[in-house]
């Protein structure tokens, strides 16, 4: 080999180990350094620099480097098995202000409150994933707000939600849940919505089937199965539980998105649960059997009686309709929102009929109290920074017509009972950051006697309610 041909493989080479030099000094560097790495690469082989086998060695070494890398740096050790691990909560401050029409047992109220929430999604498999997250609020079902009181003290967290959830592999249409999970029940994006309070977490085992079809799989046909756990009563054998169906479809055309959904629950010896009054529960069979909601709007005294023992007359049969359809008005943003109304509606009855004729020999003014109703516009989104949108809603909740222990907590002072006006703005200083202001003006529908709001006000009589929020999520 002569002289020249030994000088040629000594500048390859050199250029080889150039190369090296450079992709291992990027391990330590971000993506974007290793994708210059990888430019550079295949711009040597361009220019015959080097060979495609001494650029896959080069690409093994980074590799190899890579790794090792990673792991020496990595403090945070998890089990092999999780592909994904994820992170989320977020901060909510809000003042709210309660004005009782019935100045003469009820004072005006200011309260300061606080919402927080951490979460943590693991990803197993494709078909396999647990989530959990803490929040503050204690053991209210329907609000997870926690009041600034009692000189400093500390405020609790609780687990808001545990759950495991399935898809068997190749069966992407079915989805299994249990344990304490995300409503899996599909509501209307109204602001107070009429069966499910936002917060409400159900505990127990659901199931979600989905179908897509279309040209662009833009149509879907879905069911939700929820079987709900609500108490365990060691002194009876018979407990508390729901069961809720849910059928619906979703289609897209054009420039408009439409979801309508049908479905029916029922309680289940729910008379051995006994009823909350505020935050303390009364008039539970035993301590174990005792509802922690602060919604009264079903409570019965006993019949005959004229003490403060309450109970549920009987169990629950709602059937109910909701639909909801999105439209994009117009291609460009409205003053830095897109320009997309909603409209939404439900309807719903309560088809017991002890609920039906609980009252009529002893009221006449509206003694059956087993239908709700509501309708809801809205303009705009409030997701990314800079947008904003406004709503309004107009909502008519009689007694009976559904549990009040999981209904909204913010209509009224929370629970039934109750109609009248919602309105709500937000808009988005960052995507991470939130202002909304949301006042429910509502009256009395009747003045059924078992019902805790009679101390409230009577029949027609006002409460106006306003809350605002600053959301910081994380």
């Amino acid at each position: 080999m002569n002289c020249h041909s030994r000088r040629i493989i000594m500048n390859r080479n050199a250029s080889l180990l150039v190369t090296v030099g450079f992709l291992l000094c990027c391990t330590v560097m971000s993506s974007p350094a290793q994708d210059k790495g990888n430019v550079l690469l295949d711009l040597l082989l361009k220019k015959g620099t080097i060979t495609q086998a001494e650029a896959d060695t080069v690409k093994a070494e980074w590799d190899n480097q890579l790794t090792a890398q990673v792991a020496a740096l990595d403090k945070t050790k998890v089990a092999g098995w999780i592909q994904e691990m994820k992170w989320f909560g977020d901060l909510r401050v809000r003042i709210d202000f309660t004005d009782n029409e019935d100045q003469s047992s009820q004072v005006d109220r200011w309260r300061y409150r606080f919402r927080l929430r951490f979460g943590l999604e693991t990803k197993f498999t494709d078909w396999a994933q647990l989530g959990l997250r803490l929040a503050s609020g204690g053991e209210d079902p329907v609000g997870t707000n926690q009041t600034l009181q009692d000189t400093f003290s500390h405020k609790p967290i609780s687990i808001d939600q545990a759950y495991v959830t399935l898809q068997p592999p190749g069966r992407d249409w079915v989805k299994v849940t249990g344990g304490k999970m995300p409503n899996p029940i599909w509501q209307t994006s109204v602001a107070s919505p009429m069966v499910w309070d936002h917060d409400v977490t159900p505990e127990g085992v659901a199931e979600q089937l989905s179908f897509k079809f279309g040209d662009k799989q833009q149509h879907r046909l879905f069911v939700n199965f929820g079987q709900f756990i609500l108490d365990e009563i060691s002194a009876d054998s018979n407990d508390p539980y729901l069961l809720e169906f849910q059928a619906g479809a979703q289609a897209k055309i054009g420039s408009a998105k439409l979801t309508t959904a049908a479905g029916y629950y029922q309680t289940f010896n729910l008379a051995g649960m006994g009823v909350a009054s505020g935050s303390q529960p009364v008039g539970a069979a035993t301590p174990a059997a005792q509802s922690t909601s602060g919604n009264r709007g079903n409570a019965t005294a006993q019949p005959g009686g004229t003490g403060t023992t309450l109970y549920y007359l009987d169990d629950f049969q709602v059937v109910y309709g909701r639909s909801e359809i999105a439209v994009t008005v117009a291609a460009k943003p409205f003053l830095g929102t897109p320009a997309v109304v909603t409209l939404s509606g439900e309807y719903l009855h309560n088809v017991t009929k002890a609920h039906e004729t609980l009252h009529r020999s002893t009221q006449t003014v509206a003694p059956d109290q087993t239908d709700g109703w509501t309708g809801q516009i809205a303009f705009g989104s409030a997701k990314k920074q800079g947008e904003w949108q406004v709503a309004y809603q107009y909502k008519y909740l009689e007694a009976d017509a559904t549990w009040d222990a999981i209904s909204d907590s913010d209509w009224g002072l929370g629970g039934t009972d109750r109609r009248g006006h919602v309105f709500k703005g937000s808009y988005q200083m960052r995507d991470w950051w939130q202002f909304a202001f949301t006042a429910l003006l509502t009256e009395k529908i009747s003045d059924r006697p078992n019902n805790s709001e009679n101390t409230r006000g009577q029949r027609g009589e006002e409460l106006l309610k306003v809350e605002m929020d600053t959301v910081f999520k994380f």
